[in-house]
């Protein structure tokens, strides 16, 4: 053989290994490589012993290449790792109200709330029919009809304003059942609570005054009056008036500074009568 390529030449270099290299002479038309290898003649047969050189300095970087033609697509690769959880998004709009739902089960009864406040009277209502009729109780007994208050006593004297206020008091009893009138200072004092009637008459003399009061629990409550012609007439007032236990009624005369000829005229003919009774008692 002739001829040793290049590529053969440096694996046999790379290998360190000697070999028959031709004849790089001019009769030959080849140069020997000054590479990566010296050549030196170790015989005249034209065999040459390969001396591998020092390694030379790098050289400068190539010039990048033209993008190569693209390869086939490769496998599919191994699913990845779950990532880290991502924070939360922010609140979305709202959306359309949702249709009615069924019917829930009735819950547990809840506890007692406290008692509201009393709400205002309401609109008055229809009166009802009459129910039926009751039956007829037992005929009961009347309490106590001895203390059944009932009084009318009598002034035979006749009886002048003063300078003060007078009671008028009384001389004769015609009848005092329960005893609550007092003939000494004329006072009735309630000791059955109810609803009492009472009535005052006396004579107006001749060119006086009637002025009086019926006083109950000392205020005035009916007026007895007549004024001073020159006549006689008799003067009555009465009331109805209900009454507690230790209420009070008698009969108030005028102090002669408002009717100087103030007088309740009575004699022996016993015009002046005071009476009362008890009609309805407070059960």
């Amino acid at each position: 053989m002739k001829t040793l390529t290049l590529p053969v030449l440096i694996v046999a270099v790379a290998m360190g290994v000697a070999m028959a290299i031709p004849d790089f002479g001019e009769s030959s038309g080849m140069e020997p490589c000054e590479v990566c290898c010296d050549f030196e003649p170790t015989n005249t047969a034209g065999v040459y012993s390969v001396v591998r050189g020092e390694k030379g300095a790098p050289g400068e970087p190539g010039m990048p290449g033209d993008m190569g033609v693209r390869g086939p697509k490769g496998d599919v690769g191994r699913p990845g790792e779950y990532g880290i959880d991502g924070q939360n998004g922010l609140n979305g709009e709202m959306g359309d109200k949702g249709e009615k739902g069924e019917r829930g089960d009735i819950g547990k009864v809840g506890y007692t709330g406290e008692t509201g406040a009393r709400g205002p009277r309401g609109i008055k209502g229809v009166k009802g029919s009459r129910g039926d009729d009751g039956v007829k109780g037992e005929k009961g007994e009347i309490n106590n009809m001895e203390k059944w208050p009932v009084f009318s006593v009598v002034r035979t004297k006749p009886q002048d304003g003063a300078s003060k206020y007078t009671t008028l008091n009384y001389d004769t009893t015609y009848v005092n059942i329960g005893e609550d009138l007092d003939l000494d200072t004329g006072v009735f004092t309630c000791e059955v609570p109810g609803v009492y009637f009472f009535t005052i008459s006396t004579l107006k003399a001749e060119n006086k005054h009637v002025a009086a009061f019926v006083m109950v629990n000392d205020e005035p409550s009916a007026r007895l009056y007549a004024d001073g012609e020159d006549w006689q007439s008799i003067v009555t007032q009465s009331l109805a008036v209900s009454l507690k236990k230790g209420h009070t009624v008698w009969i108030r005369i005028d102090k002669y500074e408002e009717y100087e000829d103030v007088r309740l005229d009575a004699n022996y003919k016993r015009h002046t009568v005071f009476t009362g009774q008890l009609i309805r008692p407070a059960f």
